[in-house]
């Protein structure tokens, strides 16, 4: 990263903000394609709600027989979910892979199971509403 106190050259903060969410972008998109080879990976949260500010990190959920391969940025927030244990989640209300399933976006589905996990969490979530902070039983 530049060091914006350098007298010598002239930077503006946000042109700054804006390269630094530029390379977070590319590093983001770069680490997904490469999932997308043996994993389902599912964008949920700020970005795919299309209500992230600039710093927003990229919450993704990944599903697969093995763990990923750490992302190459902090900005990259990778939740893991081993294909075999994916039903045992939604059972169990795992709040972060029926958030992903609810409002999520697929970038990539590879397992093959995004519609019929999809159509899981439907059902997991008769009786609960979304609310701001998580699900209430209505």
């Amino acid at each position: 990263m530049k060091n914006v106190s350098d007298p010598r050259k002239n930077y503006s903060l946000f042109s700054n903000l804006s390269e630094i969410y530029n390379e977070e972008e590319r590093d983001f998109n770069n680490y997904v394609s490469k999932l997308c080879s043996k994993y389902s990976v599912i964008l949920f949260g700020s970005r795919a709600r299309k209500d992230n500010k600039i710093y927003s990190d990229y919450d993704i959920l990944v599903i697969g027989n093995e763990m990923p391969h750490l992302p190459p940025t902090d900005a990259i927030d990778v939740h893991f979910v081993k294909v075999s244990l994916i039903d045992n989640e939604i059972k169990d209300f795992n709040t972060v892979v029926i958030d992903a399933f609810y409002e999520g976006i697929v970038l990539c589905d590879s397992l093959n199971i995004y519609e019929k996990t999809k159509n899981m969490v439907m059902k997991r979530i008769r009786g609960f509403k979304r609310i701001k902070d998580g699900w209430e039983k209505i």
